[in-house]
């Protein structure tokens, strides 16, 4: 349950963040951006964490400290995965309820629940020049 920061320019550990979350980190999204979009340098200092049955974190690298929570999409199930838009503007999360959700990454703020999927969302993406969202279902 708890994260480790690394630095890689200097190739060793920087950080602990103990308890992170309640059960154990499944997925570790960073801002990655977009050569389509621009952003404030400040945008890549955050990255988030999910945890099933916890709910998405966004975390400052500056103060490793938890800014915000994202929550309303179930993940109890199975570990469903999460996506910064290019824009940095958005987080999109998979869910067991069968849709995907949108957040809005300054207020945490609900946006959208998109298409009734046939089983569980498992893995979300943004199309890097656009602003689609792209979803992936897990078969069983």
């Amino acid at each position: 349950r708890a994260l480790e920061v690394f630095d890689l320019n200097a190739g060793c550990s920087t950080a602990v963040i103990q308890e992170a979350h309640v059960r154990s980190v499944h997925q570790i999204c960073q801002n990655k951006g977009s050569s389509f979009s621009t952003q404030q340098p400040e945008a890549y200092n955050f990255f988030l964490t999910t945890a099933a049955g916890d709910g998405i974190k966004l975390w400052d690298l500056r103060t490793l400290r938890c800014e915000r929570r994202f929550e309303g999409h179930s993940s109890r199930c199975y570990p469903c995965g999460i996506a910064v838009s290019p824009c940095g503007r958005f987080i999109a999360s998979g869910s067991d309820d069968k849709y995907a959700y949108i957040y809005e990454m300054r207020s945490s703020t609900f946006l959208q629940k998109l298409g009734r999927h046939t089983e569980s969302v498992i893995n979300v993406s943004f199309n890097p020049s656009s602003p689609q969202n792209c979803t992936c279902i897990l078969s069983t």
